[in-house]
């Protein structure tokens, strides 16, 4: 018997673990899941028309990419303008033509992923974020298929240049499709209620951005992994920040806040992004470049110990947008899993999560000294983190993608 199909879209080309751990659990479920990302500048195996060379694995996952670089044809324009320019001709192309794709909401991922979806002739299309979604319909029609919808933030509200231009255009597009999915999933309950209530529709399921702890790992002997790579003294404390260094983070008071710590007390800053450089910039101009280390992104194999080698961890997120306000990033069940007390800003989900189990301090970060007393209280406070570390071992049991698997898998059963 014929395992059933899914097919996913994703523009990511560093592929979400969201979407890989999706995969491998349905993968495990029975079905039969290929993704269809995006390629590298380059990339060898990227697919080209008509065909192209055999897809990739991860994780025994079969990744297939549509090459997106190059000179789209619709933008000729374009590219005869640019080399006017001479040494500043590629910038030029890749910056005005990905605008013009994302005024018309029909970038070359778009444009292409129809095509090649369509052509898998699978029993369910997944898009995986509002940007997919328009291709994966157009494919599932094509094949009399089922869609689902995992959303993945409130994309329309996401404060991302790319995304406020054309803001009106893709809630048009959520709320013309939505309705039309045979499933939907998001990944917590206040955007679920948002979606809900804005389109009309029935609550998406909630999956959350769980993970599963490395084989072996346990929290009450973490590694020190941080200490080691960075120099960082034994007698020092770390409060960990990991993840994408980008605007509306709050990263900048997350520096500044070194300003107002006791000189044991380190902060890391694991991950990658531009604005990495102006994070070390300002560390450097506010002379707490000995207390401020930053540190490369760590594979996601490695991400739990990593997390678990510091002694908290922070979620510096700033209301930049409603899509931030509601979030729920992976760096919350990161460090659940690792058993790492937990600093956030007091926004809704992240309250919800922390009061509720215990799992270390929320509170108002508009300012560097209110992120640094927060940090002061809970390191400062033995009886407080060792209650803490305490609730997060309960709680990993239960915020775990072994458990959160389970509704995927659910939900799919009852799409097809």
């Amino acid at each position: 018997m014929n395992k059933p199909t899914v097919y996913m879209l994703t523009q990511d080309i560093d592929i979400d673990r969201r979407i890989l751990l999706e995969a491998g659990s349905l993968q495990d479920a029975g079905y039969a899941v290929t993704i269809l990302a995006t390629s590298e500048l380059d990339a060898d195996h990227a697919i080209n028309l008509p065909a192209g060379p055999a897809p990739e694995q991860i994780d025994d996952v079969t990744i297939e990419r549509i090459k997106t670089v190059g000179q789209d044809p619709r933008y000729r324009w374009v590219y005869r303008l640019g080399r006017r320019l001479g040494q500043q001709a590629q910038r030029f192309n890749m910056v005005v033509v990905a605008l013009l794709g994302t005024m018309n909401g029909y970038n070359t991922y778009s444009r292409l992923a129809p095509y090649y979806a369509a052509r898998a002739n699978a029993n369910i299309y997944t898009a995986h974020d509002l940007n997919t979604l328009q291709p994966a319909m157009l494919a599932a029609r094509a094949n009399h298929a089922a869609v689902v919808y995992d959303a993945h933030e409130l994309y329309p509200e996401v404060n991302e240049r790319l995304i406020r231009l054309r803001r009106d255009y893709w809630r048009k597009v959520e709320a013309r499709l939505l309705p039309k999915c045979d499933a939907a999933s998001t990944v917590n309950e206040f955007i679920a209620d948002e979606m809900a209530a804005r389109y009309q529709v029935p609550p998406p399921v909630v999956i959350y951005n769980a993970t599963n702890p490395p084989s072996g790992f346990d929290p009450a002997t973490p590694p020190d992994y941080l200490r080691t790579d960075l120099g960082i003294g034994r007698e020092r404390r770390i409060a960990l920040f990991q993840g994408g260094l980008t605007e509306g983070r709050g990263l900048e008071k997350l520096v500044l806040a070194a300003q107002h710590l006791p000189t044991n007390i380190a902060i890391v800053l694991m991950g990658s992004g531009r604005y990495r450089t102006t994070l070390e910039r300002l560390a450097n101009a506010s002379g707490v470049q000995d207390r401020v280390y930053f540190r490369d992104a760590v594979p996601q194999n490695r991400l739990v110990e990593y997390c678990a080698s510091a002694d908290v961890g922070m979620i510096t997120y700033q209301a930049v947008d409603l899509n931030n306000y509601y979030s729920s990033p992976n760096k919350l069940f990161d460090y659940i899993v690792a058993g790492l007390p937990i600093i956030a800003n007091d926004l809704p989900f992240l309250h919800k999560m922390i009061t509720t189990h215990g799992l270390g301090l929320v509170g108002t970060m508009d300012t560097p000294e209110q992120i640094a007393a927060l940090i002061s209280r809970l390191l400062g406070d033995d009886a407080l983190l060792t209650a803490t570390r305490a609730q997060l071992l309960q709680a990993a049991k239960v915020y775990n993608w072994a458990e959160e698997g389970k509704k995927l898998v659910a939900m799919y059963q009852r799409v097809r």
